[in-house]
Order: C-alpha cells, then structure tokens, then sequence
C-alpha cells in the first residue's frame, strides 16, 4: 500500500502484467492473420463465387469482387451454392444477393454479414 491507501504496484508487478498484455495483442494480430484467405481472382467465376475458408467470395460482374462471411444468418450452415447472381444456402433455401448481401428470399431474415476484401496483385485476401 502506498501512502494514499491504494495497493502499490511493484515494477516487477508493472512488468508482467505489460508483457502479459503485449503478448495477448500479438497472439490476437495473429489470429486476425491465420483467419485471413487468399485466392487467386481468376478462379472466382463472373456470375458466381467460392467459398474459401469462412467466407464467400463473389464476382457478380466482371472485374467486380465482394466478400461475405459464409455462415447463414438464419441457422449458421455455410452457404455454399451460387446461380443467378445468388449466393444459396442449401441447408433452408436463403438466398442472397451476391453484389450487396441482402436477402432475396428467406426464411433468412439478415443479410449476409460483409467481411474485408483487398486485392494483393492478382490475389484477393479477405478476412
């Protein structure tokens, strides 16, 4: 105790606690790195899209990409089907739009989640 009646923290006290904290930030900054995916924007077809770990990647035009989580708001299933500029989960029949994530036809009630896309020269890295 200090002369105020709080506890004192000790420097060594001081020290674990801001190495614990550094070592808790870097191992989140690498969470956040091994949930990212990479692809290659070729093999994403233009009207449709693919699954690459837990996210949906879509080219509903050419040259035009987008990325959404891939779990279905409605029962958490992946969803895994696209046609007609839908993404599908096959699990209930939501459909989405794959340019925007909104729901074209349910039970669904929510959109599908938006996720980070960016571009790393002819690579597209979300998450």
């Amino acid at each position: 105790m200090n002369d105020a009646g709080t506890p004192a923290c000790s420097r060594r006290r001081f020290l674990l606690g801001s190495a614990a904290t550094a070592a808790g930030a870097l191992l989140a900054a690498c969470g956040s790195a091994e949930e990212a995916a990479k692809v290659a924007a070729a093999e994403i077809p233009v009207g449709g899209g693919v699954v690459i770990g837990k996210y949906v990647i879509t080219q509903p035009a050419e040259g035009e990409f987008h990325a959404f989580s891939a779990v279905c708001p409605h029962m958490g299933s992946t969803i895994s089907e696209f046609a007609d500029g839908q993404m599908i989960c096959p699990q209930h029949g939501s459909h989405f739009d794959m340019a925007t994530g909104e729901v074209i036809s349910g039970p669904s009630r929510d959109p599908a989640a938006p996720a980070p896309l960016a571009a790393e020269g002819t690579d597209l890295v979300v998450g």
